[in-house]
């Protein structure tokens, strides 16, 4: 016999590809000011504790871009760059963290309550995959 699973609804999918030499090309072209304006101080650290900075920051931006396509459409207005952060879980997998109550509030009025997400890099390309349910 089968176990019986909760159903799920998913609720959005957004998918971003971006070069890592263009974010590397920014954050050294305007420096702390564009990390600030793009990332969260623990963003920031985490990435710039790493050999190859731009490779994790060009994934957090991939993540923000993919997580942003996924929000149904009366949700975008709440977000912003900084209203969620790529944070690393157990093991060192990266989860994204909702970090401003507008959005929280928004996602949870929208029956929105699991976030998953996938980074892949390659030489000169990071892509994300966010999925809403």
């Amino acid at each position: 016999m089968r176990p019986q699973t909760q159903k799920t609804q998913i609720k959005g999918l957004g998918i971003d590809i971006v070069e890592i030499a263009r974010i590397s090309r920014m954050a050294d072209k305007y420096g702390r000011q564009f990390l600030q304006k793009i990332y969260t101080a623990a963003e920031i650290d985490f990435c710039l504790a790493k050999a190859l900075p731009g490779v994790h920051f060009a994934g957090r931006w991939a993540v923000k871009e993919a997580f942003y396509k996924a929000l149904p459409q009366n949700i975008q207005p709440f977000s912003s760059w900084k209203s969620i952060q790529v944070l690393s879980g157990e093991r060192g997998k990266p989860y994204v963290d909702v970090c401003e109550r507008k959005l929280q509030n928004a996602l949870y009025e929208a029956c929105i309550s699991s976030i998953h997400m996938s980074i892949s890099h390659e030489r000169s390309h990071c892509a994300a995959v966010v999925m809403l349910e």
